[in-house]
């Protein structure tokens, strides 16, 4: 109890006489806390005439020392006034770098973490002027890997935050475009930016997904998709209810619908809210050419996945319960190819699919100049062995070969399609094709019971929203999209005049 008084009236006492040299009690608390950081640098700067100096702090690997030596040590020995402020200063060193200046000890912290440069005044309380002279190590913008396209931007999102706000904000050049910053790690401090049209979106969006992120509270973020699975509303992890895009085009898109895009510094990938399934069925390219053509793709993908997911179990249910349902030759060609099998028809298919679905990773995780010849030896070197060495039918093969490809129809889908296709072959191996049907009902049911962010995750569809049909199957040409989907909450319908 003694101790805690005296604690007590030192503070109070500290406070009274210990107006200066505060500045210098916030340097040595910046020493101590990062005295295990081995690149922090301090630099004592006196400008001519000047009878006290500044101090400069950074960290040498996240700092460019050129930016600190021409934005600010030059101004500040330029000077030759004596004794000046941090407010002049700030007016002579921002008109190279951006400058603020900081009270707050946690945001000193903060800034000098993400590389900024920290000036004090040796005779001033606890401020410094921070200045960013961050380094750029990224990688430059180029076309991503995902959504390429024929005609259409072939800019891509980087690791920076910074930069991929930039790209959306060239744009949308309009007041009415907010970023809200955010910091979410307790150790990676990672900048988030959740990004949306003031005169557009549904605020209770937006603060349903502050109030998400703001509750977070995880070691580090290293990633977009570690927000992901904290925003994703549907926790079973079967379906995602949270999109994401590597195209500033398609994030502006969504913004201009009512959505909210959310970046996380170190990420490619913007986070797209609200999410509904037939998002992933449309392509960037989509847009960029006649409805007509992008009509047809958009049924073309529709097919393959639909093919990808059902004909494998098809055809183990029609060989075990249904053959009389197959045509005689069809019928005759099968049991021709497959006589001399071993396997019954359900492992004969989920062996090729475990074949085909190992491939995959393997080619995945293979340097590039060897993924290819890894696919050619195992998709056409090893199926042709095997079916002449008798362990696998022909027919198989080439429905598993078909079933493979169609699931990359919709990318972001594969490992969710490959999970149903292998549900839908154990079930079509025990009840055929009426088990199929009662399964299939289940998982649309299910579907269709799910929400992201008060949108309906099976619309426009289910619900039933013949505005927001327009654009989700059967594309309309531009000039007939006037109004903005609907299961997209907004305060604005009105996309066009």
């Amino acid at each position: 109890m003694k101790k805690g008084v005296f604690d007590r009236i030192s503070s109070f006492l500290k406070g009274i006489f210990g107006g200066q040299g505060k500045s210098l009690s916030t340097v040595k608390r910046l020493t101590n806390d990062f005295s295990a950081q081995s690149d922090l640098k301090k630099r004592r700067l006196v400008p001519d005439g000047g009878t006290s100096g500044y101090l400069l702090i950074y960290l040498d690997s996240m700092a460019d020392g050129k930016l600190i030596a021409n934005n600010l040590v030059k101004p500040l020995l330029e000077q030759t006034t004596g004794d000046v402020s941090l407010d002049n200063l700030q007016q002579a060193v921002s008109i190279n770098a951006e400058t603020l200046l900081i009270e707050d000890y946690d945001e000193m912290i903060k800034k000098l973490i993400n590389g900024y440069c920290l000036l004090f005044d040796e005779k001033k309380d606890n401020v410094c002027l921070c200045c960013d002279v961050r380094v750029n190590t990224g990688r430059s913008i180029t076309e991503p890997p995902t959504g390429g396209v024929s005609k259409g931007p072939r800019e891509g999102f980087v690791e920076d935050a910074k930069t991929n706000l930039t790209l959306l904000k060239k744009r949308l050049k309009h007041p009415s475009f907010v970023a809200d910053n955010m910091t979410v790690g307790r150790y990676t401090q990672t900048s988030v930016y959740v990004c949306y049209i003031g005169e557009i979106i549904d605020k209770k969006t937006v603060k349903r997904v502050k109030s998400i992120l703001s509750q977070i509270d995880i070691d580090g973020v290293v990633d977009s998709s570690y927000l992901a699975r904290f925003l994703d509303t549907d926790k079973s992890g079967f379906f995602k209810t949270v999109g994401s895009t590597e195209k500033p085009d398609i994030a502006v898109s969504k913004l201009l619908e009512g959505r909210v895009c959310i970046i996380a510094d170190g990420s490619p990938m913007v986070l797209t809210l609200p999410y509904m399934f037939l998002e992933d069925l449309h392509s960037p390219e989509d847009y960029y050419l006649s409805a007509r053509t992008a009509t047809t793709s958009r049924f073309l993908r529709l097919f393959s996945v639909g093919l990808a997911v059902f004909i494998p179990s098809l055809y183990v249910a029609l060989q075990v319960f249904n053959y009389q349902i197959l045509p005689s030759k069809f019928l005759i060609t099968i049991l021709t190819s497959t006589q001399a099998i071993p396997f019954k028809p359900f492992e004969e298919m989920l062996l090729v699919l475990v074949l085909f679905d190992i491939l995959r990773e393997a080619n995945f995780r293979m340097p590039q100049f060897a993924g290819i010849s890894l696919s050619v030896v195992g998709a056409v070197v090893l199926g042709d062995a095997a079916v002449k060495a008798g362990l696998l039918g022909a027919p198989a093969v080439v429905i598993g070969a078909l079933s493979g490809i169609g699931l990359y129809a919709m990318p972001d889908n594969t490992l969710l399609f490959s999970f149903l296709r292998l549900v839908f072959l154990i079930v079509g191996s025990l009840a055929g094709l009426f088990g199929l049907c009662l399964v299939g009902l289940c998982v649309v049911g299910y579907v269709v019971s799910l929400d992201s962010y008060g949108s309906p995750y099976g619309a426009p569809f289910a619900p039933d929203v013949k505005n927001d049909q327009q654009d989700a199957i059967v594309k309309l040409p531009l000039e007939k999209l006037v109004r903005r989907p609907k299961a997209v909450r907004n305060i604005n319908e009105v996309r066009q005049k």
